[in-house]
């Protein structure tokens, strides 16, 4: 099982999927990488878990990664 963290502003969203081969494990990665791709759309830092340590990504989304963390970019100066 694959996990995106996501920090916002009331806490954060924990976003789940399956790799079995089902259909709801399918609509479940379609999901996670559609949120990584508009995170990434809109400037966000994207960290993936590599051999336990969060390291930034910029790859494609891997539906065998253990968990990614989506970090909005801060606002204001």
């Amino acid at each position: 099982m694959g996990r995106i963290i996501v920090a916002n502003r009331r806490g954060h969203q924990l976003v789940e999927w399956e790799t079995t081969d089902t259909e709801a494990a399918r609509e479940g990665i379609a999901e996670a990488e559609r949120i990584l791709r508009e995170a990434r759309a809109a400037g966000c830092a994207i960290s993936k878990k590599v051999d336990g340590v969060h390291v930034l990504d910029h790859g494609p989304f891997d539906p065998r990664a253990e968990e990614y963390q989506i970090v909005a970019p801060i606002a204001g100066g």
